[in-house]
């Protein structure tokens, strides 16, 4: 188990503990002698790393999302800490838990899952339930959607991302359908847990997080829609209409067709999930760029790329 992370190193102290490599390159000094210029990760961080004494034939054979172990020395290089690679090996995959690894959820995912899963299995008996209850039984498929990222960059993109996502919309939507009795809770709960589902085969998370061939061809979209319709097939005398209605969900998530969704909604549920699904999106985004700037001077974070504005920092007991 991976006990010393990013966070922990300190300029002048010894290292031996493992990374995920998250970029390797080769280079050349002034002198002609080659080394390896490399970035270095785990859950907590990333920092630079040099192996200065490099040489193909002796040194061992690892790329980029490889695992490896690290002996070395952390040295301080204009201020910021920097790794001194004294030898380096490639990791077993069996003993790699991509948790150590890459931006995680701070909460449980086995217990997120086991939570949805009971709030599902409450649903009252009928073919939503049995939709749910099917693909979250999914052994295969449960295990990628405890660990999904929510997306690439934009929010919730670390793992269990997803899984949090779903699970912060389903509270959401429980107070909605409390404050509006009249909308149909079962289908709105059922939109949310399927709406982004294409997400566990669009996205590729078992090193970096990167796009599938499938999934950057068809999209998370098409994907859910070709998930749940094969779960439907496997449900008897599944009603057409539900069938429909959750289908236009699901294509109608993102809202607008310039935000990628081949419909806009067009009945209250549909509604309700893209509503919700646009608010949590955002708020995370927010959140997360607070955090990344708390430290940044000033009243304003740095542009946000995916809501392209600067954001007014809250006051400092609010961060």
């Amino acid at each position: 188990m991976k006990q010393t992370f990013v966070k922990d190193l300190a300029p002048d102290s010894a290292v031996r503990t493992t990374f995920l490599v998250q970029s390797k390159e080769r280079k050349i000094t002034s002198s002609g002698a080659a080394y390896l210029d490399l970035s270095l990760q785990d859950t907590t961080g990333v920092i630079s790393a040099k192996l200065w004494d490099y040489s193909e034939r002796t040194t061992p054979a690892f790329e980029a999302d490889d695992v490896v172990q690290v002996d070395g020395h952390v040295e301080s290089y204009r201020g910021t800490p920097q790794l001194r690679v004294r030898k380096i090996t490639l990791c077993p995959p069996e003993e790699v838990n991509l948790l150590d690894y890459l931006p995680r959820t701070e909460r449980d995912p086995e217990e997120m899952f086991a939570a949805l899963l009971e709030r599902v299995r409450a649903m009252g008996e009928g073919p939503l339930r049995a939709l749910l209850v099917s693909i979250l039984e999914d052994t295969a498929l449960a295990e990628k959607f405890k660990l999904a990222p929510a997306a690439m960059s934009y929010h919730h993109a670390f793992l269990g991302g997803l899984l949090e996502h779903v699970s912060s919309l389903i509270a959401l939507a429980d107070r909605v359908v409390d404050y509006y009795p009249w909308l149909r809770r079962d289908l709105i709960v059922a939109g949310l847990v399927l709406h982004d589902i294409g997400k566990t085969e669009e996205l590729v998370f078992n090193r970096g997080f990167r796009y599938s061939t499938r999934g950057q061809l068809l999209g998370h979209i098409t994907m859910a829609l070709e998930m749940v319709q094969a779960k439907i097939h496997q449900i008897p005398d599944f009603p057409a209409p539900l069938k429909d209605e959750l289908e236009h969900i699901i294509l109608s998530h993102h809202g607008k067709l310039e935000f990628g969704s081949p419909k806009e909604p067009m009945f209250a549920e549909a509604m309700v999930v893209s509503f919700l699904d646009e608010m949590d999106s955002k708020l995370e985004a927010v959140r997360a760029q607070y955090a990344a700037d708390q430290d940044r001077p000033g009243d304003w974070t740095s542009r946000n790329p995916a809501l392209k504005r600067e954001l007014l920092k809250p006051p400092k007991e609010k961060v």
